[in-house]
């Protein structure tokens, strides 16, 4: 049975008691020793009890020095002058510890109070689940703290209670926490209650004080706001709010930022103050803050913000003051505050950036566009003018400030770049200030940021340099061309002269061949120079990709591994097929060069949006819809140099002999004929992307009239489409007349062998004016006109309309070096002509002028 404690003492069963186990082990050992004794020999008796009793003498010499000393002490005592325990002991907080059955170990007087049964006795003792009962928020509570306690955590819960545990109040407060204790190799619960009621009321009172309080600064006749050192705002009362037409409600669900209330630059002005580390400043700042309609309201701040120790800015508190119209002193002061006013918008709001500059060439002052336009000084850094430019221009600076303070006039404009990324460009202008005694304002400094005039130039230089060489390339392969023509012609005419076993017959099809890896080179010419010959068609991407996936992994090699992600429900191109397979064909070889090691090669395929557009940053490119070709290794990549000039034909980085240097110049010419963008982005080490924006194709409603212009162009393997669509024509022979207009001799005479090989009647004629001299009357005696495109005196185009205005269904053949689209435009519309781009052998051209006739007939 439990003994009785004194009244306010705690119950305390948490000391470990007597082992029984041992007791029997000790009384055993006496027995067995006594009954030892028995069968011993009698003269050995006296020798085992002296050894008996020095035994327990020994051991109860040792138990005594490790009591003295404090090792050893006796149950029920070993605790009992622990300065911890007697401060639990008294806590005015209830205390409760019980094992994890549920056995009360430990109740301290306070705990005993709140069960209310008699001090000192177990059985009053009632568990924090019995103990708080009432409410369903208070048994919530509870359950949520028995499960802690079952699960071994901590938790605590804020409860409250009617009426109260004890004085009789009708409620109170309490909190509840439950922890697990480490104890002889298992844990126990130990339970802590207090009673928050005086300080729950303490809190309410200090809220219900700071209503008042934000309630006084809510309707104040000012606004006010706090601003974090993000620029996010903490605070605006309800005044402000009121003159900004916010919501509070609105406020406080989404975050709001300075300059989202703050007009034109003027939230750089602010962010801009600087003060001494561990200081507070003070600024007054005129400027317009921003409604929610859009309209401007002319406050004047004042600005109080304390900095760190490092110099970190703290929250600021600004105080606002209305100073629209109305909003003044007397009809004295009236006008005065409109100057003021006209004189903030005017010098905040001008697209000028005005500082002024004190003896050592730091900002004293500025306006909110200066503000916005210079970098952040760090934490108290002075805010020197050259500073706030590179290194390489500072000199300059600095030498037209220190003009300025010497009072000199007329100093010339200084262009330097700025500091931050991205890099921006700025030009200055100083004058020197009206001084005064006591002042400290010796320069006046203007800027007006260039950024935007620079890379305008630059690209405007870029493209003129891009179109002259485009046109140089052009001129050089239109002649080119007729070279080419005359080589291919004539060898085509010897090569049907010879077998195939003569040896005279492989030396014609090598200059053959030679021609035709000419006329290879000077179609990347053409393609750079935007002058190629397209035949554009609806492309469905994935197709066109899943088709050259083969090719692409033998053209690559083993090492590079490629991946091909097709985009979804991707939308058509309109471009010509075998160009494209060529341009995907050289991104995927200069990629795989630029990994001799081995690499990683991805493509991917997209639709993009207009509102995508921006987020790529390709110059001159509209907002519009477009389909993505993207090319990704992982290769060297580039310098930005290098980038600058990949375009360029004749330039590559490549070893002499590997590349001719018109790979990805007749890739931007493709792009550019199909109206298409294209982009790269390279970083040295960490490899390349090529980005080809195409735009995107929508079927015309109405199919196009045969009066449209046709073409008749070789394709890479030198016959026409029209030849390869259809079966191949034997028969390429015809009786028909046909005027060859040809201002080349050498080309000419190919034309006119070659064709009159096949039987045909051809008069030639070295201009257009010559040949309408040589027609004459008879129009209605030619078939067919075979004409050059440039021409002296007259070319072909004026030929045509003068040969139509005879007989208007004449059928005519264009050929030239450049493309069709070069001179289509010359053309009346409606116009209908063949084409037949310069090289072409002795098969195509005969080809050709069949494919015409038979048409016609």
């Amino acid at each position: 049975m439990l003994k009785e404690t004194p009244v306010g003492a705690p119950i305390d069963r948490s000391q470990r008691h007597g082992s029984p186990g041992l007791l029997l082990v000790f009384t055993l050992v006496v027995v067995a020793a006594v009954v030892g004794m028995v069968y011993l020999d009698e003269q050995k008796h006296a020798l085992v009890l002296m050894l008996f009793l020095a035994s327990f003498a020994a051991i109860g010499f040792l138990a005594f020095l490790l009591y003295a000393i404090g090792i050893l002490q006796f149950s029920g005592r070993a605790a009992r002058n622990d300065i911890t325990k007697s401060i639990v002991d008294g806590s005015a907080d209830a205390q409760l510890i019980v094992d994890r059955e549920g056995k009360v170990l430990y109740a301290n007087a306070a705990y005993q109070a709140l069960c209310g049964g008699i001090p000192g006795r177990l059985a009053s003792i009632r568990p924090v689940e019995r103990l708080f009962a009432g409410s369903p928020e208070v048994s919530e509570a509870t359950y949520r703290l028995a499960q802690a306690a079952r699960e071994g955590r901590r938790t605590s819960e804020v409860m409250r209670l009617v009426p109260a545990l004890t004085g009789g109040a009708p409620f109170a407060w309490y909190r509840v926490r439950i922890a697990p204790l480490e104890r002889d190799g298992g844990t126990v619960q130990h339970w802590s209650v207090s009673d928050i009621t005086r300080e729950r009321e303490r809190n309410e009172n200090e809220f219900q004080e700071l209503q008042q309080a934000i309630s006084y600064l809510d309707n104040a006749p000012a606004g006010f706001f706090c601003v974090r050192p993000d620029g996010r705002l903490a605070y605006v009362n309800a005044t402000l709010a009121d003159w900004l037409d916010l919501d509070i409600a609105e406020i406080a669900g989404k975050p709001l930022e300075l300059k989202d209330i703050v007009s034109g630059n003027g939230a750089a002005l602010v962010s801009a103050i600087q003060g001494m580390p561990g200081g507070v400043k003070t600024e007054t700042i005129d400027l317009d803050l921003k409604r929610k309609n859009g309209q401007t309201l002319p406050v004047r701040l004042i600005h109080r913000i304390a900095f760190a120790a490092d110099g970190s800015a703290g929250v600021s508190r600004t105080l606002v003051l209305n100073r629209s119209h109305g909003q003044g002193g007397g009809e004295s002061s009236e006008g005065l505050r409109a100057a003021e006013v006209r004189f903030a918008r005017f010098f905040n709001n001008s697209p000028l950036a005005i500082a002024t500059l004190d003896a050592t060439g730091a900002v004293d002052s500025s306006n909110a566009r200066f503000a916005a336009l210079m970098p952040h000084s760090k934490p108290g850094e002075a805010r020197d003018l050259k500073h706030f430019v590179v290194e390489a221009d500072q000199a300059k600076v600095e030498a037209a400030f220190r003009e300025a303070q010497s009072g000199r006039g007329d100093i010339d404009p200084v262009d330097a770049v700025l500091v931050g990324d991205p890099p921006r460009s700025a030009r200055f202008f100083f004058v020197p200030a009206e001084t005064r005694e006591g002042d400290k304002e010796v320069a006046l400094v203007y800027l007006i940021e260039t950024t935007e005039e620079k890379k305008l130039q630059e690209q405007f230089f870029q493209s003129m340099k891009m179109n002259a060489i485009g046109q140089l390339a052009g001129g050089v392969a239109h002649d080119f061309n007729n070279h080419l023509q005359a080589i291919v012609g004539f060898a085509d005419l010897l090569i049907g002269n010879y077998r195939a076993s003569d040896p005279r017959y492989q030396d014609v099809l090598q200059i053959k061949n030679s021609a035709n890896r000419a006329k290879s080179l000077v179609r990347q010419l053409l393609a750079f120079s935007r002058q190629q010959t397209l035949l554009p068609e609806a492309i469905d991407l994935g197709e066109q990709l899943s088709d050259l996936t083969n090719l692409l992994k033998r053209s690559i090699g083993p090492t590079v591994e490629l991946e091909v992600r097709h985009g979804r429900d991707l939308w058509p191109i309109h471009a010509d097929p075998a160009s494209f397979d060529n341009m995907i064909i050289n991104l995927a070889v200069n990629a795989r060069d630029a990994m001799p090691e081995g690499g990683h090669l991805t493509i991917r395929t997209a639709n993009i949006a207009p509102a995508e557009c921006n987020g790529y940053d390709i110059e001159g490119m509209p907002e519009a819809e477009y389909v993505l070709v993207e090319m990704s290794d992982t290769g060297t990549g580039m310098s930005e140099e290098v980038r600058k000039r990949i375009f360029e034909p004749f330039f590559t980085t490549k070893d002499v002999g590997r590349g001719t240097g018109l790979g990805l110049s007749s890739v931007y010419g493709f792009i550019s004929q199909s109206n298409g963008f294209i982009g790269c982005q390279s970083e040295l080490g960490k490899g390349t992307t090529f980005r080809i924006f195409l735009p995107r194709y929508q079927e015309p409603a109405v199919e196009a009239s045969a009066t449209a212009p046709t073409a008749v162009a070789v394709s890479e393997d030198g016959a026409p489409p029209a030849v390869q669509a259809a079966q191949p024509i034997a028969d390429h022979t015809g009786k028909e007349t046909i005027l060859l207009v040809e201002d080349e001799d050498a080309v000419r005479n190919f034309g006119a062998r070659a064709l009159r090989s096949r039987g045909y009647t051809v008069i030639e004629a070295q201009s257009g004016l010559d040949a309408l001299e040589q027609v004459g009357d008879r129009i209605d005696e030619i078939d067919i006109v075979v004409s050059d495109v440039v021409m002296p005196e007259m070319d072909g185009p004026t030929l045509l309309r003068e040969l139509r205005a005879r007989n208007p269904d004449l059928k005519v053949i264009f050929v030239s070096g450049y493309a069709e689209e070069a001179f289509r435009k010359n053309l009346p519309e409606g116009q209908q002509f063949d084409f037949l781009p310069k090289p072409f052998g002795l098969k195509q051209l005969v080809e050709a002028v069949k494919s015409v006739l038979g048409s016609a007939a």
